[in-house]
């Protein structure tokens, strides 16, 4: 399982690539997770909270289609931003002290189908503010957190079990939104209106087997 990588795999590179005064981070990861099944659903941004990233359609960040009416998934969504962001220290007046994965992008989360169909892997990004101004930033993230999870070989075997089904998203105000009408119509239908995402070309993301793409919209 990804959570299983992140415990291990990943902490070992965090450690391995850590500052050279720091100490081994010894302590066992937190890793939030939650398993969606639905099929429409939005997600928003709920870092720092205990609410679910999970929302009414039209009423978050960025809808998800999950399947086309003859195939449905589970996808287990971890928060990765807050995943990363633990590996921190802190001086009395909040302020960071030691911080093990400094300088590194910290895309909002990632997701996996877990019903065995092994549908797709996912990072997201989700970016408050307008595609202009977040194009870059978003891309960054995403691109940097490819890279790293290229460079850990126990990744690279859990990714190509999702050979072709990798996929990077951004989604920011301006990116293609789903607006079909009639949300209670049947699902295909719905499904067959739905705006194609908008690709980030980007030879380093794909030459590592991820597809990326600008969108409010995901369709699997």
């Amino acid at each position: 399982m990804l959570e299983d990588l992140l415990k291990g795999a990943m902490l070992a590179y965090i450690n391995q690539h850590k500052a050279g005064n720091l100490e081994e981070w010894v302590s066992t990861p937190a890793i939030i997770t939650e398993d969606i099944p639905d099929k429409v659903f939005d997600i928003r941004d709920v870092k720092g909270t205990a609410n679910s990233i999970k929302c009414a359609p039209q009423t978050g960040d960025a809808t998800y289609y999950n399947g086309d009416g003859q195939h449905q998934y589970v996808l287990r969504f971890i928060r990765y931003e807050e995943f990363v962001n633990q590996f921190r220290t802190y001086k009395e007046n909040g302020q960071i002290d030691n911080d093990w994965t400094k300088n590194w992008s910290r895309p909002d989360y990632m997701a996996y189908d877990v019903s065995g169909q092994k549908r797709c892997m996912i990072i997201h990004e989700l970016s408050q503010g307008n595609i202009r101004s977040k194009h870059k930033d978003g891309k960054t993230q995403l691109l940097n957190t490819v890279l790293i999870l290229s460079k850990i070989p126990e990744f690279q075997s859990f990714l190509n079990e999702f050979q072709g089904r990798c996929y990077c998203f951004l989604s920011a105000q301006g990116c293609v939104e789903a607006t079909p009408d009639g949300m209670a119509d049947s699902f295909l239908e719905i499904y067959q209106k739905l705006p194609d995402p908008l690709p980030i070309n980007n030879a380093s993301i794909t030459r590592r087997g991820f597809q990326a793409f600008e969108t409010k919209v995901i369709k699997l």
